[in-house]
């Protein structure tokens, strides 16, 4: 169908943000569920527990899934999904120990999220966003680094098994 529907997978793959999906529903599954818009911040309550992200498009999510739009004249939804963030460890620690752990939507009510003034909340969200970009740029410099490494280790073998290498005392 033409209706983009994602997964609890999708959500804890997202990195906050979801910006692709795999899977679509019908008109009928469409029936069934309902097209969340674009900023709606979504939070698992089953499999992954408290994973967060934030819908770039409409779409649609299954009852694991519970959506929350944030008011924008009380707050950001970048706020709300980098606490969400924060409190995941607190928020798994509610979900009963079953066969498949998972928290409800009254466990999220209980949830108190600190609500500074606007202005406050988009430098919070500004020096956080500055942050991660950094902390991209760390991960992408280490994966260059070691993969150079991998590469000097291969021609360091390839010489000691050509007898290249010399040994000196």
């Amino acid at each position: 169908g033409p209706y983009p529907f994602i997964q609890t997978g999708d959500i804890a793959q997202s990195g906050g943000r979801i910006a692709s999906h795999k899977q679509t529903y019908s008109k009928a599954g469409l029936a069934q569920s309902r097209l969340w818009p674009a900023g709606t911040i979504c939070i698992t309550i089953a499999a992954n527990i408290a994973e967060s992200a934030i819908l770039t498009y409409p779409a649609c999510f299954p009852d694991s899934v519970v959506g929350i739009m944030a008011n924008p004249d009380a707050c950001m939804a970048e706020y709300v999904e980098y606490f969400i963030r924060v409190a995941k460890a607190d928020l798994a620690t509610f979900a009963p120990a079953t066969a498949q752990k998972n928290i409800n939507i009254a466990i999220l009510n209980e949830l108190s999220v600190p609500l500074p003034p606007l202005a406050e909340q988009k430098e919070i969200v500004r020096r956080v966003e500055k942050l991660f970009a950094l902390t991209n740029q760390i991960e992408a410099r280490c994966a260059q680094v070691t993969a150079h490494a991998e590469k000097l280790t291969q021609a360091i073998l390839a010489k000691a098994f050509r007898g290249e290498l010399i040994h000196c005392s």
